[in-house]
């Protein structure tokens, strides 16, 4: 639809813009950049900016192509399940995201608070789940990003996978936690002055009528007209679950948390997560439904998004979803890419290979991370689709991944009864079983293991709600057998700032001035 030149201006263009604006905005502030303000943005963060960027982390390539794809798929239930299966999980991290801020004030990853609310194995073990969870993100974030340069444009998908990455590594390098929020902000403005763009062409160009006529035509009509289809219920079950584990183990909710003022944190997350509801349920309803009423020719469904706006408004809308998606691209991939720069340099650096490290040292390696998982990204990015895995599957097979640690860790949060082995063996049996399952329903119900059977609505379902049901009977059902209690207030002074290695410098150094 596009030249590949356009594709690359674009990628120069954005990536020139937001890595100029952090390095403006450093040097009006004035303020040293420090391992503390690299990592926490210095705890300050207001309502209305942590807000923005909550929703842009959020607001994925595969919630533009996929939530689409759930409108084309599934008709009117689609947009809902999949902007309400989602939604839910935002609006109840609030809840945990005041406990952490009250039990561990100067924390830098929910991952150093299990560290020292449990033991080192449950510390270990959710390490491997957040970074999991993370990878896989970020690797389909990249991924979404190529395939929809590569058909929009043409641009060679594997340079693509590669230069994607260079945008928002740049500027995250530069800027930190704080550079994150600034063009997140940015980027929701955006999105939503386009999503307004593509709803009202669709509306006063074809109408409601003409829509509903389509919909009403096709063969499975009585599933495409009704909230209660069942492919949609279905799907709307595994979003659900699936999208615990990608909230709630993904550092990158939790560093907005922690970056935020102690009255903002559960503010934003309801904010956030209720103004997010309007992006996949417009992008689904107003390019997905639309374009199957519309008998527009789509033989992907997860393509049926740009295939609409260049329906829609020709080379002007290919070019303007080509922009929303490049937004959400570089907001979700700062964003994991800060979260796993906090875990390996917070819980893997600080704590194993030099605890003493200085203000100096810490965000030297903080950048060094940045940096080497910016660009190794992309050639993992190529690797899934190599494999021939694509969004939609990546999408619904993640809770199965990474959900089992949901319930141990909000447990061990907030109940003081949670216990080390219970939650230990709750999350790890929990992913093994829902693997199981889902192998287990993919050979038995569909015939075979493979990538088309495993990707079955019903293989997902099951290997989802086993995961859940299996972590929380072991981790509850242990916590009420052993009848232990743990004293949160004995975490408050264990946590510390990056800093103060650096201010005891600067106080020592002061005090032999004083003394002289």
């Amino acid at each position: 639809m596009l030249t590949s030149s356009t594709g690359y201006l674009i990628l120069l263009i954005f990536g020139v813009f937001f890595t100029g604006l952090t390095i403006v905005m450093q040097r009006r502030k004035k303020t040293k950049m420090t391992a503390e303000q690299f990592s926490t943005a210095g705890r300050s963060v207001g309502v209305g900016l942590a807000s923005a960027s909550i929703i842009a982390a959020w607001t994925w390539a595969a919630t533009l192509m996929m939530s689409s794809s759930t409108g084309f798929k599934y008709g009117i239930s689609g947009p809902y399940w999949y902007a309400a299966g989602a939604c839910i999980q935002v609006l109840l991290f609030a809840i945990v995201a005041i406990h952490l801020k009250r039990k561990a004030p100067k924390a830098h990853t929910f991952l150093e608070f299990i560290g020292k609310r449990f033991d080192e194995k449950n510390h270990k073990l959710m390490m491997m789940f957040a970074l999991m969870t993370n990878i896989i993100v970020t690797a389909m974030v990249i991924l979404g990003g190529a395939i929809a340069l590569n058909s929009l444009t043409g641009m060679n998908i594997y340079i693509a996978a590669f230069l994607i990455p260079l945008t928002f590594t740049i500027y995250t390098m530069i800027g930190g936690l704080k550079a994150s929020f600034i063009a997140d902000y940015l980027n929701t403005v955006m999105i939503f002055v386009i999503l307004t763009i593509f709803a009202s062409v669709v509306y006063f160009k074809f109408g409601i009528s003409s829509v509903y006529e389509g919909l009403s035509s096709l063969p499975d009509s009585n599933q495409m007209l009704t909230m209660a289809s069942i492919p949609g219920l279905f799907f709307g079950m595994i979003n659900i679950i699936g999208n615990f584990g990608t909230v709630f183990v993904d550092q990158s909710y939790w560093q907005r948390a922690i970056a935020s003022k102690d009255s903002a944190a559960s503010k934003a997350y309801i904010y956030g997560g209720i103004a997010w509801f309007a992006i996949p349920f417009s992008i689904a309803t107003f390019l997905g439904v639309s374009a199957a009423g519309l008998g527009i020719d789509v033989t992907d469904p997860d393509a049926s998004a740009p295939l609409m706006a260049a329906h829609l408004l020709g080379t002007a809308g290919s070019i303007l979803f080509l922009v929303m998606l490049f937004m959400a691209v570089m907001s979700t991939g700062a964003a994991e890419l800060t979260a796993i720069t906090n875990i390996i340099v917070t819980d893997i650096y600080r704590q194993s290979i030099n605890p003493k490290a200085t203000s100096k040292q810490t965000l030297k390696v903080s950048r060094i991370v940045t940096l080497s998982f910016g660009l190794g990204m992309g050639i993992l990015s190529i690797l899934l689709f190599n494999i021939g895995i694509g969004l939609s599957f990546v999408y619904m097979a993640m809770g199965i991944f990474v959900s089992g640690a949901v319930i141990p860790l909000t447990l061990g949060l907030l109940w003081k009864r949670a216990t080390n082995e219970g939650c230990f063996y709750g999350a790890l049996l929990g992913m093994v079983s829902g693997v199981t399952v889902w192998m287990l329903t993919a050979h038995f119900k569909f015939g075979g293991i493979n990538v088309a059977n495993l990707g079955e609505l019903h293989s997902m379902l099951y290997g989802n709600l086993t995961v859940f049901a299996v972590s929380g009977l072991i981790s509850i059902g242990h916590a009420f057998a052993s009848k232990q209690e743990f004293d949160f207030e004995s975490l408050k002074d264990k946590f510390h700032s990056f800093d103060e290695d650096q201010n005891n410098d600067q106080d020592q150094q002061k005090a032999r001035k004083d003394v002289i």
